[in-house]
């Protein structure tokens, strides 16, 4: 789950032999940021040297003044807040480190809002990856080239509903978790252009590959969510069960399939049970399943 990115330069760090652009001796593929004291005037997108023609960032809808980090004063207030000509910025930064263009970060007030950012040795594909669509904004994050760590896909409404999917050093999926609600989410992916990870279904998650010990996480997610959820779930090796509220409810849902790999039970609140009936309920019908509730296992 590679996700690619042209590389990234300032324009100054080209250099021109007969109408030919190289950067560090090599004729230039890739994006040059062209600036004037500072202040980005255009990008045009290069193959073996010669310019094709204007370029649009993927994932990014750039608003406002695009500056140069040279260009940006900081105040720090306990965070740092982007001042430019002692007004908090409105715009787009592009972070410069020896020629490249390491990161682009849109900024709102001052303050880093959404972001498309690279940080590798090499300067092809992003580390991080925030855009917005619509309702639902995604976040990614990779830990090598073709190592995806962790993606979330959330609503921006006041519920922040959310899928979340996290993993190994090695490409495998370790963790699902997901926040109050995933209503309309696929739906919405399935929509989206262009993503690095395109997650439609319960389905398209089961063909990730895993490890078979993955950690399930259903954050104030209701009882009858709950219930809605538990037969798409079924199916993946779940080791781990973490819920925010333990009702009679969700005991007896659980209760109700067979969970061959559950090791682990966790969960922050009771509702309406003493956590004597818990662990109760779990001899009866999780025997070998460890409660985890207030820092203590069980």
């Amino acid at each position: 789950m590679k996700c690619e990115a042209p590389p990234l330069v300032v324009f100054d760090a080209l250099v021109n032999k007969d109408n030919t652009y190289f950067f560090k001796g090599a004729p230039f593929t890739g994006v040059a940021i062209f600036a004037e004291r500072g202040i980005v005037v255009s990008k045009k997108q290069f193959f073996n040297g010669q310019i094709l023609g204007d370029y649009d960032f993927p994932f990014i809808d750039i608003k406002g003044l695009e500056l140069l980090d040279a260009a940006i004063d900081q105040e720090w207030d306990g965070n740092f807040q982007l001042v430019h000509k002692g007004k908090p910025f409105n715009g787009v930064v592009y972070e410069t480190a020896y020629g490249w263009v390491c990161d682009v970060r849109c900024i709102v007030n001052g303050w880093i809002a959404d972001a498309i950012a690279q940080h590798f040795q090499k300067h092809d594909c992003y580390s991080e990856l925030f855009y917005d669509v619509g309702p639902i904004q995604y976040e990614y994050e990779w830990n090598e080239p073709t190592v995806l760590s962790y993606y979330e896909a959330r609503f921006q409404s006041e519920d922040k509903r959310s899928l979340k999917l996290a993993f190994s050093k090695e490409n495998r999926l370790r963790g699902i978790y997901i926040y109050k609600s995933i209503d309309d989410i696929f739906c919405l992916n399935a929509a989206v252009d262009n993503s690095p990870l395109k997650i439609t279904s319960f389905n398209d998650i089961k063909k990730l590959p895993s490890d078979n010990v993955i950690e399930l996480s259903l954050q104030d997610v209701t009882d009858i969510k709950f219930t809605e959820l538990l037969p798409s779930l079924l199916e993946f090796p779940v080791n781990t069960l973490f819920v925010s509220n333990i009702s009679r409810n969700i005991l007896y849902g659980l209760n109700k399939h067979a969970w061959l790999e559950l090791e682990e039970l966790s969960f922050h609140h009771l509702v309406n049970l003493t956590l004597d009936e818990v662990i109760a309920f779990r001899n009866d019908n999780f025997k070998k399943v460890n409660i985890s509730y207030e820092n203590k296992t069980y």
